[in-house]
């Protein structure tokens, strides 16, 4: 975490969502779930996309209206932190669901449940190199691309600590 997977997603989502029917940037899956479970983010979902026939109760017939009234639209759908394969097979399940030029972006920590998914073409998202993690904290501590000269050894050593996590 924090290497900036959620902000990356969010820029893409951003650029490109004038290209789609609908779009919907579904943020923090794993605790939203937790907290409200996943039936709830599943209405939450056929709301941003605006689909009204959101009554359902169970998370069989969420798939099914999901399913039903996506499939012939171009939907652009993230779907972030997601840590369970439950989570990918209730909100996604299915390339069958989306209709034709759909885009469905996913942010884990967890590789292995992309590859269980099915999922196309991952990416990782690395940490930045030195010079941009620097640059990076100096614009957010300093409001300013560089340190002062007296700062500058200090903030090279933060930089170090934090391994080019920019959320360290």
């Amino acid at each position: 975490g924090g290497v900036g997977k959620t902000t990356i997603a969010r820029f893409v989502y951003e650029a490109i969502k004038g290209d789609f029917n609908v779009s919907c940037f579904l943020e923090n899956i794993r605790e939203a779930s937790k907290t409200n479970g996943l039936v709830h983010i599943q209405k939450e979902l056929l709301f941003h996309l605006n689909v009204r026939s959101s009554d359902f109760y169970n998370l069989h017939d969420g798939k099914n209206i999901i399913a039903n009234s996506l499939s012939n639209k171009k939907i652009l759908l993230v779907l972030d932190d997601v840590s369970e394969l439950s989570q990918l097979e209730n909100l996604a399940g299915k390339q069958e669901w989306f209709g034709s030029g759909s885009r469905v972006i996913i942010t884990t920590r967890d590789k292995h449940l992309l590859k269980t998914h099915g999922v196309h073409l991952t990416c990782k998202a690395k940490a930045l190199a030195q010079n941009e993690a620097l640059k990076l904290f100096c614009l957010k501590a300093f409001k300013q691309d560089q340190p002062k000269e007296e700062y500058l050894d200090l903030c090279k050593e933060v930089v170090e600590y934090a391994r080019g996590l920019p959320l360290a």
